[in-house]
């Protein structure tokens, strides 16, 4: 159980060694679920700012200068090969830098909204409720996160056993951390091909600040 069960540390540690090709890897603009993101979103239009924490090489912060072109966008990850490629694919968007969940490099209110795409599976419960009230610091307006959504304590307990990800309740999380008007619309496998074994797992969740 031990060797599944893997905290933040071991997570971080990962991400930042692990070598790949982002682009090939990340580079998905066209995934169904982003379009499901870019709903969501909507919902705030309209803003100034996006920043998104486990950006990866950049493909939602593509998609949301898409859908709004006035919109400043930035990222931060863990790891540093993502924020190269990032920078590499998307030279104009001033604000890519490596940085953490649990300390966003803004000052308070510094941006609209905050974004995630599954980022948050990576975070220990301490380390995800320190990230929770630093999201509230730092947004003005909300948040919206695509992440593993489950109510249940018990199934909680058995997906970090089985995947060694974390899910949480984050209906009651959120409004812990201070926020309101939480919506939570589970994806489907149209959303997100290839996942019939996660029951609606992943889920696009926002709220406002």
């Amino acid at each position: 159980m031990k060797g599944l069960l893997k905290n933040t540390a071991w997570h971080r540690k990962y991400w930042k060694k692990r070598v790949i090709n982002w682009h090939d890897s990340y580079w998905t603009p066209e995934h169904p679920h982003r379009d499901r993101i870019i709903e969501a979103l909507q919902q705030f239009h309209p803003f100034r700012s996006v920043l998104e924490v486990g950006c990866a090489a950049g493909a939602n912060l593509y998609r949301v200068k898409q859908a709004f072109p006035q919109s400043d966008v930035g990222g931060m990850d863990w790891s540093a090969d993502a924020i190269a490629e990032a920078k590499k694919i998307m030279p104009k968007v001033s604000v890519l830098q490596v940085g953490e969940a649990t300390d966003i490099y803004i000052g308070s209110q510094g941006t609209d909204i905050l974004l995630s795409d599954m980022c948050y599976i990576y975070l220990s419960k301490r380390d995800f409720r320190k990230a929770m009230k630093e999201a509230k610091r730092a947004v003005r307006l909300g948040v919206v996160f695509c992440e593993f959504h489950e109510k249940s304590a018990i199934k909680r307990f058995l997906i970090r056993l089985v995947t060694g990800y974390n899910a949480y309740d984050y209906r009651a999380e959120l409004l812990k951390a201070g926020f309101h008007d939480v919506q939570i619309k589970s994806l489907t496998t149209k959303d997100w091909p290839d996942t019939e074994k996660e029951n609606g797992l992943r889920a696009v969740i926002s709220a406002r600040a």
